[in-house]
């Protein structure tokens, strides 16, 4: 009887194991799927007078990152005092993310958040603020 209850425990445990990563599947299908809606829906959006937000990606690829994409427009001046003050503004985005009730299912699946600066006059990137799970909660 032991050797049968161990089976089916196993059994079980095999069973609820594929149950999970389905339903994990299913949930970041429709990440990718919602965050391309958002996209085509919104985008481009023009946060405040220097920052457009271009697009918000997701790709069920196995990385786990949920980006934001912006461009901003910068005199060299800005972007210099924009360089200076990454670290603020990297402790300022985490605060809001951590505050952020529309992100809660991104944050309750575990997800990378990240966001991606680019630099409007030549698409380059100026920085990334890449948070996983064990800094937002």
């Amino acid at each position: 009887m032991p050797r049968c209850f161990a089976s089916g425990t196993f059994c079980l445990m095999v069973l609820s194991s594929f149950l999970f990563l389905s339903c994990q599947e299913k949930r970041l299908d429709r990440f990718e799927r919602e965050a391309k809606d958002y996209t085509i829906r919104n985008c481009p959006k023009q946060i405040d007078p220097i920052t457009t937000l271009d697009s918000l990606v997701f790709r069920n690829d196995g990385s786990l990152n949920y980006s934001y994409y912006y461009h901003v427009t910068l005199t060299e001046e800005q972007l210099h005092t924009f360089k200076t003050q990454l670290s603020d503004i990297e402790e300022h985005t985490l605060r809001a993310l951590r505050a952020s009730i529309d992100l809660r299912p991104v944050k309750e699946a575990g997800l990378n958040i990240e966001y991606i600066y680019l630099n409007a006059a030549d698409g380059q990137q100026i920085v990334k603020f890449h948070f996983t799970k064990d800094q937002y909660q």
